[in-house]
């Protein structure tokens, strides 16, 4: 059992969208600047996709406690 490229990828944008509103909020509520704010979301979501995708990849690897249903 493994999961595709395609579902790989779905799972992170749809993490990452909700992990990044998180972070705005939190930002936000240091900074109260809007660039900053943006620049601070915008810098590390795009890291934390890239490391997450690879992190999944990674995984999906790993017969560690995988089980068929």
């Amino acid at each position: 059992m493994e999961d595709s490229c395609k579902r790989s990828l779905a799972k992170t944008v749809t993490y990452r969208v909700l992990a990044s509103s998180a972070l705005a909020l939190i930002s936000w509520f240091y900074t109260k600047n809007l660039f900053e704010t943006s620049l601070i979301t915008i810098v590390f979501t795009v890291v934390a996709i890239v490391i997450y995708y690879i992190h999944e990849r990674m995984w999906d690897k790993v017969e560690w406690q995988r089980r068929l249903k």
